[in-house]
């Protein structure tokens, strides 16, 4: 055998080597894939800074007054600082150089999420329907209202793992007044646009939100167009706002007094009928009937189905049931108690 024959079969034999050792040789493993971490859930002691006890805004905002001035720089840096360390949404409305509202949102992430949301809510004072007369457990309420001491009025929703909160200076009687009378007659696309979120319409019922101390009762039927503890129900014809109702809470005779005094000075004297009272413009009717701690007003234009709007408030006001949290919440009618009715505090 040649040199060149052992060259050969050397070669030959060290490819054959090679490749058996590739062919043995484990495959290398997938890549693991990325999962990003859970964001982890507002802490309670975060939550105490975002809101008081009451409902009204927490120490986080101090310095910051609803119906006041322009928060300054440092109080926005402070705001957007705590709002990248705990992963929430904090907006400061802001409007004619007036503090107009300040809204809160959160997201609690993971497969339990809505946990989080319920307990958050809770310390918000959520409301429940309770169960009744039947054996159902009854439910939670994903819309409420409240007001803190000072005069700060809550708006709270619940989307399943998801809270929004929005705080708003809170509006007197003869506010509340102004607002459902200037809105007749208006254009029902122009005040659902300028209302934006405060907004809700459903099967021809529409609601105008307003941040007003409304009673504590919730009406366990309904959508949220229903809810005449939030703010104006209206009714409309023909993109024509001819109707405009509410319910306001006078809890004993001094604030009853004073809201007689603050629909005279609107309206002027009226025509009294038993409990009930009666103003005849050329462009509309205003009627005011006093039922034991409730006021229920009604302003129609010449022609509007009056007694739909009428009945939407009895309605919502006899099918009421007062949430299982009871009188330990901060509530519009608790705050009413302590100041007559058309007082701003």
């Amino acid at each position: 055998m040649s040199v060149w024959d052992w060259i050969y079969f050397a070669a030959t034999g060290t490819i054959l080597v090679v490749s058996i050792a590739l062919r043995s040789a484990p495959e290398a493993p997938p890549p693991v894939p990325r999962v990003s971490p859970e964001r982890p859930w507002l802490t309670r002691e975060a939550a105490a800074q975002v809101v008081r006890e009451d409902g009204g805004l927490g120490p986080l905002f101090d310095g910051l007054t609803l119906g006041g001035p322009p928060p300054s720089p440092e109080l926005r840096a402070r705001l957007a600082a705590f709002a990248a360390a705990n992963h929430v949404n904090i907006d400061v409305e802001v409007a004619d150089d007036e503090v107009v509202a300040v809204r809160f949102d959160v997201t609690f992430g993971g497969c339990c999420g809505y946990e989080g949301a319920d307990v958050f809510a809770l310390r918000l004072y959520r409301p429940h329907t309770g169960s009744g007369c039947s054996d159902e457990p009854g439910a939670w309420f994903d819309d409420w209202a409240l007001v803190s001491e000072d005069g700060a009025h809550l708006r709270a929703r619940v989307r399943v793992n998801r809270v929004l909160l929005r705080w708003e200076r809170e509006i007197d009687l003869s506010e509340l007044v102004e607002r459902a009378d200037g809105v007749l007659g208006g254009s029902l696309a122009a005040v659902a646009d300028e209302a934006g979120e405060r907004w809700a319409s459903e099967g021809g019922r529409y609601l105008l939100e307003v941040p007003y101390a409304f009673d504590r009762h919730y009406p366990r039927w309904g959508g949220l167009a229903s809810r005449e503890d939030l703010g104006i129900s209206l009714t409309a014809a023909r993109d024509r706002i001819v109707g405009a109702s509410f319910v306001a809470f006078v809890p004993d005779e001094e604030h009853a007094r004073a809201a007689r005094a603050t629909l005279r000075a609107r309206w002027g004297r009226p025509r009294v009928r038993g409990d009930a009272w009666t103003w005849k413009r050329a462009d509309r009717t205003i009627t005011a009937t006093f039922e034991g701690a409730r006021i229920l007003v009604s302003i129609t234009a010449p022609g509007a189905p009056a007694s739909a709007v009428t009945s939407a408030v009895t309605s919502a006001v006899t099918s009421a049931v007062t949430s299982t949290a009871g009188a330990a919440r901060p509530t519009g009618s608790s705050r009413a108690a302590s100041r007559p009715a058309g007082s701003s505090s």
